[in-house]
């Protein structure tokens, strides 16, 4: 499934559009049980209501925020954190349109690579870059105008032919991208990247889009994909960069370069184009010089390159592409050596966890069936992303429980099944076959676990982001990382319960894996049992 993430505020207009350019009735290649879309409202003096938007017959969830702050990234981070998909994309502007293709190019172009890092190039509604056209007079009643002349709620491409390319996109199909305004990325990437940079504090954002393209691009092995054919278009709606005077980004530069120490910079990395034309672009966005005639060839190769790359490639052949990819990629940044280290130590784990019987590769994909659709081999992404989203190698080895009764283990943050292997068993550490119904083999229960800890008032938020930098640093919420990997460190939830002396005062509790919380909750305050306080210096 895939979850996109659409932040609005005061899009009393703009907003409607974009949600029927995101509605069933509008994409095409993709069906209304394939996707969601949050709508997480950053304070609107009227926010929206899913009612309104009933008749578009999508799957939709609007979210209201009572403590809206001028930079989106919270309310994005929010989003990421309630969506239920196992891709996600990210809108941070609300007033941008799509093309009718986009949601299904964009997750089509994640099967690319499990570490695929998709995006679109954005357009502005008119013939020029907004900040001119508004100065000539362009406006609301201009553009209403103009959408109305080509009926695009009938067909959505005919937007390409009233829009241009606006300045953070180049002018070209094939430019170097400073930003995308639909970022898709597998569940397991988004949280590597820990979602977009709350620092980022100025109006807008400030450079805060800029940065998640720029940082997702860089996670270890990325593979940057571009789209071709599909776009988002911007409609003009007093944004604070793209409506506003050149001199109020000047700031926004400023805090960029406090916050990473350097100048912001496009990256020239070039990526993998994915994707075709349903509408034929002008030559001048081709990159075609047709006042040349002595080089046809460099035309009509361009062209076909942009043509026929990404889907209409054989999958054979892009895999060998990535293939080379990966091969020389090491060589050149210079870290041939610690990539080839590292790959034998996967390798050795690898064989080890197959060659054992406690991993089942035929279980993982059975019971995690997004792991086969992104065309991972299951004991590579086990070893992967077995403790960030608590994957279980198969039944005969439940490895939430052995890291949370095992409190060095879940600290360490290691795999678990390869620490029992490795370490465990030769010290006599116990294991426990996995229990088909415990809440650790379920996502929903999982959910519900997070819903029940965040309405706790022994779960302290803000004191638990202070206690725990690691919680502070990872961009989830405190109750949703408490979930996921604090309660495996050693975490406790607040500074009026001590996780770790409830599990040691009650053995019962920890020989069974349960979160001490959440146990406290469901039955131990029923039962009378004891908690206590954190004592200082709880690291």
């Amino acid at each position: 499934m895939l979850s996109v993430i659409v932040v609005t505020y005061d899009m009393y207009r703009e907003l409607p559009r974009t949600l029927h350019s995101l509605s069933p009735r509008y994409q095409v290649g993709i069906d209304a049980d394939d996707y969601e879309v949050i709508v997480v409202d950053n304070g609107s003096a009227v926010p929206p209501a899913a009612d309104d938007f009933a008749h578009l017959g999508m799957n939709l969830t609007i979210l209201t925020t009572s403590d809206a702050t001028q930079s989106p990234a919270p309310a994005v981070n929010r989003g990421l954190n309630e969506a239920v998909g196992s891709a996600l994309a990210v809108f941070i502007d609300g007033a941008r349109m799509a093309s009718p293709g986009l949601l299904a190019a964009g997750r089509n172009a994640l099967s690319m690579s499990p570490r695929a890092v998709v995006g679109s190039r954005g357009r502005y509604l008119g013939f020029d870059t907004q900040r001119d056209a508004i100065a000539n007079g362009y406006d609301r009643a201009t553009e209403d105008a103009l959408l109305e002349s080509v009926d695009w709620m009938n067909d959505g491409y005919r937007l390409f032919t009233v829009s241009v390319f606006d300045e953070s996109c180049g002018p070209t199909w094939i430019d170097p991208m400073a930003e995308t305004n639909s970022l898709f990325m597998w569940r397991t990437m988004w949280a590597e990247l820990g979602g977009y940079d709350t620092a980022f504090t100025s109006p807008g954002g400030g450079l805060v889009n800029l940065d998640a393209w720029q940082r997702a691009r860089q996670l270890p092995d990325a593979v940057p994909v571009v789209l071709l054919g599909e776009a988002t278009f911007h409609q003009v709606h007093g944004g604070v960069a793209t409506n506003s005077p050149e001199d109020a980004t000047i700031p926004m530069f400023a805090e960029y370069e406090r916050l990473r120490g350097e100048p912001f910079s496009i990256s020239t990395q070039l990526p993998a184009l994915w994707g075709t034309f349903v509408v034929e672009p002008p030559p001048d966005e081709m990159a075609v010089l047709p006042d040349i005639p002595e080089v046809p060839w460099l035309t009509q190769g361009r062209t076909e390159i942009a043509l026929r790359m990404g889907s209409a490639l054989p999958t054979p052949v892009r895999r060998r592409l990535r293939q080379n990819y990966e091969r020389l990629l090491p060589v050149v940044t210079g870290t041939r050596d610690q990539a080839a280290a590292a790959r034998r130590v996967e390798d050795d784990d690898a064989a080890m966890l197959v060659g054992s019987g406690l991993f089942d590769p035929a279980w993982y994909v059975a019971t995690y069936p997004e792991v086969a659709e992104a065309g991972w081999d299951p004991v590579r992404h086990y070893l992967r992303y077995a403790v960030t989203e608590r994957r279980q190698p198969g039944p005969g080895f439940d490895g939430v429980w052995y890291a949370s009764t095992n409190a060095d283990v879940g600290k360490a943050g290691v795999n678990p099944l390869v620490h029992y292997l490795r370490h465990g068993a030769s010290e006599g550490r116990w294991l426990r076959v996995l229990d088909p119904l415990a809440e650790s083999a379920s996502r929903e229960s999982i959910a519900h676990t997070v819903d029940l800890i965040a309405a706790s008032p022994l779960f302290d938020a803000t004191w638990y982001k202070a206690t725990y930098t690691d919680a502070a640093s990872s961009g989830l919420l405190p109750h949703v990382h408490y979930t996921r990997l604090g309660r495996m460190q050693g975490h406790s939830p607040g500074p009026n319960f001590d996780a770790t002396r409830y599990l040691d005062d009650n053995p019962d509790v920890k020989v069974a894996g349960a979160d001490p919380l959440v146990h406290y909750i469901l039955s131990g305050s029923a039962e009378g049992r004891t908690i206590h306080p954190v004592e200082p210096n709880p690291n």
